[in-house]
């Protein structure tokens, strides 16, 4: 077998700065960043490392395809955004492309014409042809709680839809929130595409509620009123609400998925680990991989503005499969994970679509 195509990035040992978080990307050869705040983010690439075939760094520029900055935007924006002008000039310089981390909740722009942008969010009615759209990094729920094995549930007249996550605000929060994203909701009424940008929240909230109103479907729901991957926000001890999030998910037959603050969800892609159909409430969202993975034929997606017949979509979803059929998307749900999402699948995905970017930059 051939040896895979591998890309080589420069990264300057200047530019890295102590006690800073670097990025994943480069955790196989700078340590593991993620702090004890994220329990299961540390967890997760202790387990699972970025496959090294398929890209290495190097300190000389003339071994290198690519630049590599090695913190995320965000951050260096906050502590040393110094340095992002610093990665910018040197790419110019060597004419190489620049590429950058620019994941996260809040996705900032970036002016640099030069650059390949990793992101989890934005829209498909405001792409920029920069962007390298990426899974949120997501844990092996089956490999963690089921020993890799894939619990296969047989379809059944009245589907049972399952969700466990924050859905609750109190008053004052409440009320902070919706002043916050007025101006969205206004906008919403003269152009369609800014109600895609409602906060999570409030979709998970108007989407339980359309399912809730339907007798033909079985709700296994639990709502929090905390983000719950992380001790600062969790409201409870995390592997147990993981364990009753796990459980929840397993015991339905389609698991609803929606955005949380960026346009993303790391929600959807531990549906898939587990081997259950995703309800995806499509916010216009930028499904990674989307030219290579058939979201269709292991997810039912449910246009946002439709979102208040969410129950009578699952239903009629529900109806057209047959026994077999519902089965195997189930199966080709769990292999999705493995060959696209896991961590130590994303690599040739990634690398493929970079090869690109360079090829039309040359």
């Amino acid at each position: 077998m051939s040896a895979p195509a591998s890309i080589t990035f420069f990264v300057d040992p200047a530019w890295r700065r102590e006690g800073l978080s670097h990025i994943p990307l480069l955790f196989p050869f700078w340590g593991n960043s993620v702090t004890s705040n994220s329990p299961f983010h540390y967890a997760l690439f202790e387990k699972y490392s970025f496959d090294t075939s398929y890209y290495s760094i190097t300190d000389d520029p003339a071994k290198a395809d690519m630049v590599l900055m090695p913190y995320s935007h965000n951050t260096a924006l906050t502590k040393y955004p110094e340095l992002i002008a610093e990665c910018a000039k040197r790419a110019q310089e060597l004419g190489k492309l620049l590429l950058i981390d620019g994941v996260g909740d809040i996705e900032q722009s970036i002016d640099i014409p030069h650059a390949v942008i990793l992101r989890y969010g934005g829209y498909r009615t405001a792409l920029d042809s920069r962007e390298l759209h990426i899974p949120p990094y997501a844990d092996d729920l089956l490999q963690r709680y089921c020993g890799g094995v894939l619990q296969v549930r047989d379809k059944a007249a009245v589907p049972v839809v399952g969700f466990a996550g924050w859905t609750q605000m109190g008053p004052i929060q409440l009320i902070k929130a919706l002043i916050k994203e007025l101006p969205m909701r206004l906008r919403s009424q003269f152009d369609w595409r800014y109600g895609a940008h409602i906060k999570g929240i409030f979709l998970r909230r108007r989407a339980l509620a359309a399912l809730r109103r339907s007798t033909q479907i079985v709700t296994h729901i639990i709502e929090r009123g905390s983000y719950s991957a992380h001790t600062k926000t969790a409201s409870g001890a995390p592997h147990e609400l993981q364990r009753e999030f796990v459980d929840t998910i397993l015991a339905s037959d389609y698991c609803l998925d929606v955005r949380g603050d960026a346009n993303n969800s790391t929600r959807l892609f531990e549906i898939l680990s587990l081997g259950r159909i995703p309800v995806i409430v499509d916010t216009e969202r930028n499904l990674p991989f989307g030219g290579e993975v058939d979201y269709k034929s292991f997810a039912l997606l449910v246009d946002f503005r439709d979102i208040d017949q969410l129950s009578e979509r699952i239903i009629q979803f529900n109806q057209s499969l047959s026994p077999e059929r519902f089965a195997q998307m189930q199966h080709t749900a769990r292999q999705a994970y493995e060959q696209y999402f896991r961590i130590d699948a994303v690599m040739p995905h990634i690398i493929a679509k970079l090869k690109e970017r360079i090829t039309l930059y040359e």
